[in-house]
């Protein structure tokens, strides 16, 4: 990202009026990326203008259906179609980092199929680089903005985390472990209305990853209907607040789209790449 891409996303973000959602789509991964987290920001933006940003969770731009089946025919692991009785053309979401598809494996087991959007990694690194540049450059004229925060390790952490998120090998890695942390905790912690998406490692890697299609909400459909009671809510802080406060490993990205409460009332985390360690 440019220095005048960036001042004008910053307009976008700080007016008054809605942000042009496309336009900071058009920017690639790091733009979406940054007004994600000031979708998370009431204290600095007004709560209409987070309302807005958060429509960047879990309703990005979709790529068209005969590219995503060339990214899979190209990066997905040999014999791949072999597995599949269908394979939806029409995304069931889309997100900054890539986009989900539903399938059917000829086993008759339901599954979704992510697919990192392949310009992606490329771009994201190319516009971090090119904004660590010039933000250390703009410090040297600025240096009272390091008293307020750092720019620059802000962008590490989510060039960091980003940079994990296009590994779709993280998302089976960050899944086992908090599963393996819930099992030691379980009886110090109520974590029994946790679970986590069966994955298929034979069929994923890097680019592709397969995984159990939930049945369910999201949290953020229960939120908008307003048929999420309080208690539900109270025990899924009290699940994350034990991985956070109790354990100090976590769930990095837990955003509304990314729980599910499946049809047996269950917590499904999933997106389960980005998992962070609190400082000890």
């Amino acid at each position: 990202m440019r220095s005048w891409t960036f001042a004008k996303f910053m307009r976008e973000i700080l007016k008054s009026k809605p942000a042009d959602l496309d336009w900071i789509q058009s920017q690639g991964l790091l733009a979406v990326k940054l007004a994600q987290i000031f979708a998370l920001r009431s204290d600095l933006i007004s709560v209409d203008k987070c309302r807005q940003l958060q429509q960047l969770y879990q309703h990005a731009a979709s790529i068209p259906s005969e590219a995503v089946f060339e990214n899979l025919e190209a990066r997905a692991p040999s014999g791949f179609f072999d597995a599949f009785e269908e394979i939806d053309k029409v995304p069931l979401a889309a997100a900054s980092v890539g986009q989900v598809h539903r399938a059917t494996l000829k086993s008759g087991e339901e599954v979704v199929i992510k697919v990192i959007k392949a310009e992606n990694e490329k771009a994201f690194r190319r516009d971090v680089k090119r904004m660590r540049r010039w933000l250390r450059i703009f410090l040297i004229f600025m240096p009272k903005l390091r008293r307020v925060g750092n720019p620059v390790a802000l962008l590490n952490h989510v060039a960091d985390y980003t940079t994990r998120e296009l590994d779709l090998r993280n998302e089976i890695a960050g899944a086992n472990e908090l599963m393996q942390i819930q099992h030691d905790v379980i009886d110090t912690f109520a974590m029994d209305k946790l679970r986590f998406p069966k994955y298929y490692p034979e069929l994923s890697n890097e680019h592709v990853l397969v995984s159990e299609f939930i049945r369910g909400d999201s949290l953020e459909d229960g939120i908008d209907s307003g048929t999420l009671p309080w208690s539900k809510l109270l025990d899924l802080f009290r699940i994350h607040g034990a991985y956070l406060f109790g354990i100090g490993t976590f769930h990095g990205d837990l955003h509304p789209g990314n729980c599910i409460i499946d049809h047996e009332g269950n917590f499904v985390f999933i997106d389960n790449g980005a998992i962070c360690h609190a400082p000890q």
